[in-house]
């Protein structure tokens, strides 16, 4: 390893800790235009040209929008026009000297003889002559990290105030201190001793859908063999975006492709509650569980849902027992893990955005995922087992196709087993579905026919796919942002 010294910015370490691959160096990577962190330079940048600008209040605002937002379709502008608005409600431009070159406080530790250094960086630095302030821009709902707020804790002066400017939530707020601020920043350097040390395990899960590395990491491979390169597009499409595609196109492109922020939702509903929680505790139960029918699981069940509240509780009890009742005949069943992310990559031609904007024809690396709940072994042939709480729908074909082709590539085997258990006040069921090695041709093919679909989808305009009218526009997350722009 080199002498030099060696340098983690706060987001490299909160990558690292969910999976190791996914900064490692080693790894190559397809390039993976994120719409939000697009949006968020933008926004960061006409903040700087605004701030600069001595022009009169108009006029530099006017062309902080005309520098920075000019290459978006009307709907990624306004989203941008709003945040930039936001900031300067909450923050008034000022006689203060600016510093806009990420500023960082930072802390090091030396680490096999090299000096280490983790940054936590703020956008914008504004200095007076007695005071000084730092202001961190967050545009999405992820708040401030306990690392950041740790090493701000153990490094401000005195003359320094470091504040949040939340543009989710409109509102400038001075970053808090965080408990146990020395063993956060303890268990980060030993993190990054593990990394720097090569000390390399891929740990798959839901974070892998925000990796610009799900393609090239070797955990959701090609399913035609074709290595992805660093100048390919990659797209990641989750499990639960794929079953209603077939829905709306711009429903499905908004989610996957450009970051169309969700509209405001009430509070989970009771039946999800329920849901969510049968989920994670059915699973705890079976899970390395060779036998969950015999006498005390269910009260070993209810013991385990002392931290939930009582009436969800019961729920889940009632819906855990019918789960029993339909496996109870498949006698050779183990389950190995839970919440376990399957999927594969499929690489076609579309269109490429490079990074200044233009647009051309190149190959897309489309990565399909989703988190099954259970996986194991049923007679010794790779099981997938989906828990479903709800009503059987078409779409859960599509679910166990996924499922079925990304255990086909990860465990190189002749057969895949997919279950779909239904526990609800309706039915109860199993659906039994068999795939084989002479189905993974036909199931190769549909995906890439989908991801040609994909591809195609202009990278910089986010209103090209088309909309479509359904019963499904009641339950849509971009309901009145899409009535908007039709």
């Amino acid at each position: 390893m080199s002498d030099k010294p060696l340098s983690f910015s706060t987001t490299k370490i909160n990558k690292i800790s969910h999976c190791p691959g996914s900064e490692y160096k080693k790894f190559n990577t397809t390039y993976t235009p994120n719409s939000n962190l697009q949006r968020w330079k933008s926004v960061n940048d006409a903040i700087i040209d605004w701030l600069v600008n001595q022009a009169p209040e108009e006029i530099a605002i006017k062309q902080a929008e005309e520098n920075n937002f000019k290459f978006f379709d009307k709907l990624q502008r306004r989203i941008s026009s709003e945040l930039f608005t936001k900031f300067r409600n909450i923050y008034h431009k000022n006689t203060a000297d600016l510093n806009a070159d990420f500023p960082s406080s930072s802390t090091s530790r030396v680490l096999n003889g090299v000096e280490v250094f983790i940054n936590a960086h703020t956008q914008f630095e504004f200095e007076e002559e007695f005071s000084t302030e730092y202001v961190k821009l967050k545009i999405g709902k992820t708040g401030v990290s306990d690392l950041d707020k740790a090493i701000i804790m153990k490094t401000k002066l005195e003359n320094e105030t470091f504040y949040v400017a939340d543009l989710h939530n409109n509102d400038l707020l001075e970053i808090e201190d965080v408990e146990n601020a020395e063993s956060i920043i303890n268990k980060s350097f030993e993190l990054v001793e593990k990394f720097v040390n090569e000390e390399i395990k891929l740990t798959p899960g839901n974070h892998c859908t925000l990796c610009e590395r799900s393609s090239s990491c070797g955990e959701y491979p090609s399913i035609n063999g074709e290595a992805t390169k660093k100048n390919y597009r990659g797209i990641v499409i989750s499990k639960t975006n794929l079953i209603n595609k077939d829905n709306c196109e711009r429903q499905f492109a908004w989610k996957t492709q450009y970051g169309i922020p969700k509209e405001e939702k009430e509070s989970d509903p009771f039946p999800m509650k329920v849901g969510i929680s049968f989920h994670k505790f059915s699973g705890m139960m079976l899970l390395n569980n060779n036998n969950p029918h015999i006498s005390g699981e269910v009260e070993r069940l209810r013991e385990l849902l002392q931290v939930e509240d009582q009436e969800v509780a019961r729920e889940v009890i009632k819906k855990y027992q019918q789960l029993l009742n339909q496996i109870k005949d498949f006698n050779n069943l183990e389950v190995t893990a839970r919440e376990r992310v399957l999927g594969f990559t499929v690489v076609t031609d579309g269109l490429v955005q490079n990074k200044s904007n233009k647009i051309y024809d190149g190959r897309i690396a489309t990565t399909f995922m989703g988190s099954a709940d259970l996986v194991g072994r049923l007679d010794g042939v790779p099981l997938v087992v989906e828990l479903k709480t709800g009503a059987q729908l078409p779409q859960h074909s599509a679910e166990a196709e996924l499922y079925a082709l990304g255990a086909f590539t990860q465990t190189k085997e002749k057969e895949v087993v997919v279950l779909h258990v239904y526990t609800n006040d309706k039915e109860e069921k199993v659906v039994e579905r068999r795939f084989t090695q002479d189905q993974v041709d036909i199931l190769s093919k549909k995906f890439e026919s989908i991801s040609k679909t994909i591809g195609l989808w202009d990278p910089s305009d986010a209103l090209q796919p088309e909309f479509k009218v359904g019963d499904w526009c009641n339950f849509c997350d971009f309901q009145n942002t899409c009535v908007e722009f039709r």
